[in-house]
């Protein structure tokens, strides 16, 4: 039997890939728009199932003809292009959603994660955020996520799917190419990798919690494999840099290592919009670790750095940047 991983060859789902493969499961990986420098080195090992989540037969397609016994469900679209267009959001996040687990339903699988996101917080948030604070989302891409951690919820309710979900903070790493409200954390020490000056869309003083992509594909893993009965809150904080740094921190550690990186500011109003409503201070993931035993491996903001660095040195092909 196989596990699926939507958004396959994805920010996440490609290094979610790698470490599957390294463990000898049998993957599928489905996107609407395969990249497959992402998986150089598992080609051969991975199974590549191009389809659009919101096109229902093809879902139901890949769960039925692959024997799918657990599904880390990471395909969606990222927050900037939802507020643009919203309508596509709806058909991509949310019916895409249903679409997985309907067919998980109908097909007998196991198991499903879900990538959520801390955008599902947003009016009133502030300080410690943790599992039990008041959601009220002001995107189309966090009411579309929240919408689906409650479906998700029903269906475990329900039909005894069991359904469980990791919530990211913005996802730090190489290669992502869609702007989105929280991408300045990545590009900024990207582009001056490259030798390529940044001007960053963000004031020196933003900050958000983040998680380093690794750390990520760790998370959805590690809450995948814990055992049913461990699963209590369904709907998990995932944390990982901490404390929350400002871009001006951000900027000193890239310089630790640039010396000579170009970072500039022109905030984008519409970005800055976000940020007056959404003052994150800490993304408590006490019940992750409680529950089952998560902790993350990158929590330093220079470590992190350093092996962006190095990664983009040693698999540039991998994320687009050779």
């Amino acid at each position: 039997m196989a596990k699926l991983i939507t958004g396959g060859t994805g920010f996440i789902g490609a290094e979610l890939a790698h470490r599957l493969v390294e463990r000898g499961e049998d993957i599928i990986l489905f996107d609407v728009a395969p990249n497959y420098e992402r998986i150089e080195g598992i080609k051969d090992k991975a199974k590549v199932v191009p389809g659009d989540l919101k096109v229902w037969p093809e879902v139901l397609n890949v769960v039925k003809e692959n024997n799918i016994e657990g599904i880390y469900h990471l395909g969606s679209m990222l927050s900037v292009p939802s507020e643009a267009n919203p309508w596509a959001s709806f058909q991509i996040n949310v019916v895409g959603t249903m679409h997985v687990l309907e067919a998980a339903r109908l097909f007998g699988v196991d198991r499903i994660v879900f990538a959520s996101s801390a955008a599902t917080y947003g009016l009133g948030t502030s300080g410690v955020v943790t599992d039990e604070t008041i959601q009220r989302p002001t995107t189309m891409y966090g009411c579309g996520k929240l919408y689906c951690e409650l479906l998700g919820r029903f269906y475990r309710t329900r039909f005894d799917l069991d359904f469980r979900s990791v919530r990211y903070p913005s996802v730090v790493g190489p290669g992502s190419k869609t702007k989105h409200v929280s991408i300045y954390n990545a590009w900024m020490i990207e582009k001056p990798a490259l030798g390529e000056p940044f001007q960053c869309f963000v004031t020196e003083e933003t900050k958000i919690p983040a998680i380093y992509f690794k750390d990520a594909a760790r998370a959805a893993d590690l809450c995948y494999q814990a055992p049913k009965e461990k699963i209590q809150t369904v709907n998990y904080n995932v944390s990982g840099i901490a404390p929350a740094r400002t871009a001006k921190e951000l900027e000193l550690a890239v310089k630790k290592f640039i010396p000579d990186a170009r970072i500039t500011y022109e905030p984008d109003p519409e970005v800055m919009e976000f940020y007056r409503a959404f003052r994150m201070e800490v993304f408590d993931d006490s019940k992750a670790r409680e529950e089952w035993g998560w902790e993350p491996r990158y929590t330093d903001i220079d470590e992190v750095v350093a092996d962006f660095i190095e990664e983009i040195r040693l698999h540039p092909k991998r994320y687009g940047l050779a």
